[in-house]
């Protein structure tokens, strides 16, 4: 993912966020395989190495902090998405660039005037 690409990095947090369950399962299945039976031990042999890094990763990736900061940051994020496709184009208006900077500002303060209205 390149550093400048904001619109690839929206879509990944957007993916991430859509396999975010998925991913803590497989991750879970890597250390406790009996209680999936569906899954064969024999065939997935995880060393010990892997089972406590799965244990780490999975630990993390639950923590309050991450999910909260993953969230805080998609949702940030999406807001920039169309204004970063716009000034990634080659060809770009600066004054109609300007403008949606603008309107990126105002719904940013709406959402802070009505903060308590918006997360209740």
């Amino acid at each position: 993912m390149c550093k400048n690409r904001w619109v690839e990095r929206n879509f990944c947090l957007k993916t991430f966020g859509e396999l975010y369950e998925h991913v803590v399962t497989c991750i879970n299945v890597m250390f406790n395989t009996h209680v999936y039976p569906e899954v064969n031990e024999s065939c997935w042999n995880w060393g010990s190495d892997t089972k406590t890094t799965a244990h780490s990763l999975k630990s993390s990736l639950q923590s309050l902090g991450v999910i909260i900061g993953f969230t805080v940051l998609k949702n940030s994020l999406n807001y920039l998405k169309g204004l970063s496709a716009k000034l990634q184009r080659r060809y770009i208006d600066i004054f109609e660039a300007n403008t949606m900077i603008d309107n990126i500002k105002s719904e940013i303060q709406c959402l802070r005037d009505d903060i308590g209205v918006e997360f209740q």
